[in-house]
Order: C-alpha cells, then structure tokens, then sequence
C-alpha cells in the first residue's frame, strides 16, 4: 500500500481554534492493524457498504469482508420501497440479477467465501416446456450464470441453493471443481416438474452435507458417488419431502444412496447424522454405513414408528423394529420426536450420553370417519387426499382417542426417566423431556440427583408442584444449572394459565426473591411455559436493622424468545435439522 494513503487517511490535524495562529491539535495515528481488528466486528452489510464509500483506504479493507459472504434472495414478484413506492431495481434489473450481474463482471470474486442463492425463481412457459420435454430459458440461464460466478470464486468454502427451482448438472459439475469447498446445501423444489436427472460427482474437500425435500419420483439425481467420495465427510443431514409418508408412498430405496458405499466397503467418517421424514422398508442396519467409532451425534424426525405415530404408517415402520440400529459406543447427543419401548430399551444398553433432546414439535391427532387430522410437521394430511382419489376405497382408520395416545406415551416416560438416570446420569449436561411426562416430586428429586452435572434441563411438572419447591428440590444438587424450562404440552396450557394469572411482576418479584443466595449464581435463565425470564446480578431491597438481616433480590426480568434462540433447551425443541 502506497504510505502516502496511510499519511493523508491517519495523520490528519484538526484546528480547535480555526482563525487563531498557534492553536492546532493532532491526532494520532492509528495502526492499520487497529483498523482492520475494528473492520473485524462489522456484521451488517449496511454499515459494510457504508465504510467502504468512506474513503479509499477502508475500501480496500473493507472489501474482502463486505463480499466474503454473499446471499441473494429471488421474488417471484416485484418488491416496492417502503419509502417511496418505486419498485426494486428501477432502472435496471431486480435486485437478485443485479447481484449476480455484480459478481459475473466485477472483480470481487475472489472473496466470496461463503454463496447462497434461496427464494422463489419464476419461471415462465413452464407448460409448455415441460411438455416438449425442455428446462425453460430463464431457469437454464440461470443455473449458467450461477456456474460462471461459481467458477470465478477461487475461494468458495460454503455454497446454498435453496430456490424453488431444481440445481441443474452445470452446477453440480462447476462445484465439482472447487477443492476449497467445506459445505454444500441443496434443497430440491416442491412442486413436481421433470427436469433433467444429475449424476451427482464426488467433492472430496466435503466436511457437511446438507439435501433437503429429496423426492425420488419427482427428481431421482444419484448421490451416491457424492457420498463415496467424500472421505472427511464429518456432517450429513437428509431431508425427504413429508409427502411420501403422507401419501403412503415408499419410493425411497436406501440403498440407491448408500449402496456404492456399502459396496466398497467403506464406511463414512460422520461425526454427525441427522435424517427426517425417511419413509423406507428397512432392510439393513441403518448405522452400518457410518464408522461407529467416529458417530457422536444423532438426530432421527418422522422417520420410524413411535409410540403415538399414525398406524397407518406401520406396516413400513415396522421393518425398522426387525434391524434395530447398533450401539454407537462414542454416541454423545441424540435428539428425535419418536419415542418407543424400541427407543427406550436401545437408551439402556447405551452409556455417556451427554445431551438427550426428545422433541415435541406435534399438534394432538384426533382421527375419525376414517380421516386422519393430524398436523405433524405443520402439514395437515387426509388419507382420502393422499392416498386414492375415491373415498369409497378407504380402509376406516381405527378410532383412538388422544386420551389413550397420551396415556401410553406418558407411561413410556417412566422407562425413559429410568434409562436416563441408571446409564446417563453422571454425563448428562443438556436433557429436554417431553411436556407430557409430567413429573412428580419424587421423580424430579430422583432426577437431580441422578444427573449432578446437568447445565440446561426442560421438562413437564405436575400443575400442583409450585415453581419455589421445584428450585428448592433442584438447586442444591444442581450446581451447573444455567438454565431451566417448564413445559406445557400442546393441547394443555394448564400451567401457563396458571402462570399468566400472577402477571410478570410477581413472578419476576417471586423467582428473585428465591433465587438471590449464592448456590443461585449459575442460573441465568427460567422459562416457565411460554414465559422467559432472565437472572441477572443481585439487587439491595431492605437494609440490615436491629434484629434482621438485610435482604437481596435478584433483577429478574421477562424476555422473549430472541433472548434464547441460541439456547439449547429452546434452538433443539424444533423439527428442523
């Protein structure tokens, strides 16, 4: 860098007294390292694009950071100003074009670490192309122009397709290239338009995958050369569209995406696994195509039988009782929403477990006149939608009452609660139970007491069991807690109620005054229902006088859910991988 830029940008003198001789100050110079740490903690594209117009030394620094992570977001329509009413790219083209025109003719490619293009593409003479068996110009245009700037990006470490509209084979091939890419999300489209079938090709750099709503019949691409040839492979999420489960329809073979692995022997090195929605007749022991030794983390969703799953479902999620999967002997978090006396009795014969999350995610099912209502994953479903076409055709759906479905599942919370304190308790940090595990005082003491070494915990208590006697139960065995949750289940807010009726200024007044002694000084946050409150340091309310002590208060005030989105007990309680 020329050091006259540095002179006339860092040595600057101001004038206090402009007009007066002899009265100048100066400032310092500030190192270029000082600047660039300060560049460092700029986040906001915003405030970035603002410091590079402030002069041309910021710009140069500024630069790299500005573009080195890139997301663009395609409308299927035109956004207008809040301010002034003009749409969005007036003049030219919309905004998402406009940045890949920018990273196709500019020379800032070469920063871009991190490329994600998500939204709605729109696509147009769809009918029409789709008949003549052709991709549309505007979607093959697309996909060219996303594999030119892919391949001017010497750098790229992260890239994420999440439109609506199905990444082509250029891509796939122009990705194939780049030895510096970590991580690659793809999502596949919802709605069912033929496109040409991808044979995916290996990027052995891969450290995460990431493919969501896979639909074998709408686009059958072949990953199984993807998966065989990334050999530090630590990270794997699969995610297949719910409409296969819906619809009854078991089109997903696991042995298309595993098969040239198990073929060959090899076994992948994942540290981490996570699949949702697999509809599958079982066939194998799903865990035998990952190294058993390198697996620490498991995350299964909608994806076998469980204890309050439709029956419907059974006769392909009973394949899976048939191959129960091994025992990982390095497993360190599991997390699903099915629980089974299969699950429970797999929990026993393992040990360590360091975070056990059993998500919810589920609204109550009521079935009736051979229609099933249930919202699971937030998709409404009816077999006479799905399934056939002619309602005559029906099998009627055996009639059971939420009342019988959450009875069972309550009783199976008792095996788990045992499998959780014999095997797990002296490792266990992060546990969530299900909110319809009610749990009474002799089995939360047995609970505390089992698990001394717990740091986030989220559970359901009985309504009679007051918040006080919970912490007074707790707190003495649980000197790691940092942060507790009361859970209400979906169809019964009996205790949020109860909480609501106090209002926030007795229950913040309430939990600080029983939480200001020091065995308190770890937890920060309680969530009481749908209520969050924060802990913070200790208050003076009453002076030390004759005959008493003086008395503290911890500040307690209520929060919302921004506060604990990063809080495990709160950021796993979702059904998203």
């Amino acid at each position: 860098m020329d050091p006259s830029i540095g002179r006339q940008m860092f040595e600057r003198t101001v004038d206090p007294n402009e007009g007066h001789e002899g009265a100048r100050g100066e400032i310092a110079p500030l190192p270029l390292n000082l600047v660039a740490l300060i560049i460092s903690f700029l986040d906001d594209p915003g405030d970035l694009s603002r410091t590079c117009r402030t002069c041309r030394v910021l710009y140069y620094m500024t630069l790299p950071q500005l573009y080195s992570s890139v997301s663009l977001h395609a409308y299927d329509y035109i956004k207008y100003s809040p301010v002034d009413g003009r749409p969005e790219g007036c003049g030219g083209g919309s905004p998402f074009t406009s940045g890949l025109n920018a990273l196709a003719t500019r020379n800032v490619t070469g920063y871009v670490k991190e490329f994600r293009v998500w939204g709605k593409w729109k696509e147009h003479d769809l009918e029409e192309c789709s008949k003549l068996g052709r991709v549309p110009d505007g979607s093959m245009m697309l996909n060219s122009l996303i594999r030119a700037v892919v391949d001017r990006m010497p750098v790229l470490e992260h890239f994420s397709w999440e439109l609506d509209t199905k990444m082509l084979p250029t891509v796939w091939q122009g990705l194939a290239q780049k030895k510096s890419l970590l991580s690659l999300t793809v999502r596949f489209p919802d709605k069912r338009i033929p496109r040409p079938m991808a044979v995916v090709p290996p990027i052995p750099s891969l450290r995460s995958i990431k493919i969501t709503n896979i639909d074998p019949l709408c686009y059958p691409d072949d990953i199984s050369l993807l998966l065989l040839g990334s050999k530090m492979l630590s990270d794997l999420k699969l995610h297949w569209s719910p409409r296969m489960r819906r619809a009854r329809e078991p089109s997903v073979i696991l042995h298309s995406y595993f098969g040239k692995v198990q073929a060959a022997g090899y076994r992948l090195p994942c540290k981490s696994v996570s699949v949702q929605n697999v509809y599958t007749h079982n066939k194998s022991d799903f865990t035998s195509f990952f190294d058993p030794n390198t697996m620490k983390e498991l995350t299964f969703f909608n994806s076998h039988e469980g204890a309050d799953d439709d029956p419907g479902a059974s006769f392909i999620d009973d394949s899976w009782k048939l191959q129960p999967p091994s025992v990982l002997p390095n497993l360190k978090m599991v997390r699903g929403d099915s629980v089974s006396r299969t699950h429970c009795n797999l929990l026993g014969q393992m040990t360590g477990i360091e975070r056990y999350y059993c998500v919810t995610g589920r609204e109550p099912k009521i079935r009736f006149n051979g229609t099933n209502t249930s919202t699971k994953n937030g998709t409404p479903s009816t077999l006479s939608s799905t399934c056939s076409e002619d309602s005559s055709s029906l099998v009627p759906t055996p009639e059971i009452t939420p009342s019988e479905s959450d009875s069972a599942t309550a009783l199976l919370g008792k095996f788990y609660l045992d499998n959780i304190c014999k095997n797990h308790g002296t490792t266990l940090s992060h546990l969530l139970l299900r909110p319809e595990w009610r749990l009474t005082s002799e089995e939360l003491a047995r609970l505390v007491r089992s698990c001394p070494n717990l740091e986030q915990l989220g559970i359901g208590i009985s309504v009679e069991l007051a918040t006080s006697k919970m912490l007074h139960l707790m707190i003495p065995f649980l000197s790691r807690l940092f942060a507790i949750r009361i859970l209400d289940p979906a169809d019964d807010h009996a205790f949020t109620d109860r909480m609501n009726e106090k209002g926030d200024e007795w229950q913040e007044q309430k939990i600080g005054d029983e939480t200001w002694e020091s065995q308190y000084n770890n937890m920060k946050w309680v969530g009481l229902g749908d209520l969050i409150y924060e802990i913070s340091g200790a208050e003076l309310i009453e002076e030390a006088g004759e005959g008493h002590q003086a008395k503290y208060r911890r500040v307690v005030k209520r929060r919302p859910y921004e506060a604990v989105k990063d809080i495990e007990i709160w950021s796993m309680d979702r059904l998203e991988i």
